[in-house]
Parts: C-alpha cells; sequence; structure tokens
C-alpha cells in the first residue's frame, strides 16, 4: 500500500530526537511505511535493510533493530510529564508495529482539510454573490460604518455576519 505519514514540526523538540540519529531513523522509517491502519508489517531483517544498518561484516543488524524497537516500545524516561501511552511511541502487535499515536494526527491532518474546504466553499460563495452583484451580508452597512470613520462599528458587522466555526453561512444555504 502506498500512503504518506505527516511530519510534524514539533517532532523536533521531543524527546525523541534527543535520542541516537539511528532511533529517529527507525522512527521515521515506521512512519514512512506504515499502512493505513498506523502498522509498520516489517519484520526487523527487513527493517535493518531499509534503514542501511550493517555489521562489520556487511550482513544486516537485525539485533540493532530488535533493540531501537524495544526502546520505541518502552515509556519516555526523559520527560517527567504525563504523556500519551507514557510516551511509547508504538506498539508490538500480531504482524508488525502499531504506531500509537498515528489515529491522533490523521484527525489533525481531517481538521485541516476541513477547515480549508470550508475556507474553499466560503471563498466560492463570496464569489457568486459577487456575480449576482448582491452585498453580503453585513457589507453595506460595514461599508456605511467604515465611511464614517467607525473602523470598531465596521469590524463588529462584519464579525457578526459570519458563521461559527464548522457551520455554512446561513445564506449559502439557499444558493
Amino acid at each position: 500500500m502506498n500512503t504518506w505519514a505527516p511530519l510534524w514540526s514539533p517532532i523536533v523538540d521531543s524527546s525523541l530526537w534527543e535520542e541516537d540519529g539511528d532511533v529517529v531513523k527507525v522512527f521515521v522509517t515506521l512512519l514512512a511505511t506504515k499502512d493505513s491502519d498506523h502498522v509498520c508489517r516489517l519484520d526487523p531483517y527487513r527493517m535493518a535493510k531499509k534503514c542501511n544498518f550493517r555489521m562489520p561484516d556487511g550482513s544486516v543488524d537485525e539485533v540493532k533493530v530488535l533493540d531501537i524497537l524495544k526502546l520505541l516500545a518502552s515509556p519516555d524516561k526523559r520527560r517527567r510529564i504525563k504523556q500519551e501511552f507514557d510516551g511509547r511511541r508504538i506498539k508490538a502487535v500480531e504482524d508488525g508495529w502499531l504506531v500509537l499515536n498515528g489515529e491522533k494526527y490523521r484527525e489533525a491532518i481531517r481538521k485541516i482539510k476541513r477547515k480549508q474546504q470550508q475556507a474553499d466553499n466560503q471563498r466560492a460563495y463570496r464569489e457568486r454573490q459577487k456575480l449576482r452583484g448582491k452585498p453580503l451580508p453585513g457589507e453595506a452597512a460595514a461599508l456605511a460604518a467604515e465611511a464614517r470613520g467607525d473602523r470598531n462599528g465596521a469590524d463588529a458587522i462584519t464579525s457578526a455576519a459570519l458563521p461559527e466555526e464548522g457551520k455554512p453561512c446561513p445564506s449559502a444555504l439557499s444558493s
């Protein structure tokens, strides 16, 4: 399956970033190779090959990967504050490794996409209203207040005409 995972900027502020570079490499490999159910189905040998972990004799270093997976599945000892899953990042499951907060970040992406869709819908609605020559809700009153030099009044009028977050503009429903 060809999936993707967002790499959020706070990762560089996390205790994960204080770990050895190989630990970070394994975790990012887990993120990049997990399926849509947040399970990475790579055995330690294939993970070591993807991470290019080699022993001095050139053979694949599975033991290194197993040690790192054990660390990632353990509670985070570096941070004292309460963390989700006690700071564990992964959990061993029957057919691989579950990225524990994968669903949290998927939901964050859904919210971002939903917000963008609402903004796109509102932009399209405004464009349709301009083409029809109809003023937007509160537009005439806001322009009149601004012409009088009442910037605060104009702001209050336009703010009152905005829909609540997550709800479409009432007049958009009739178009």
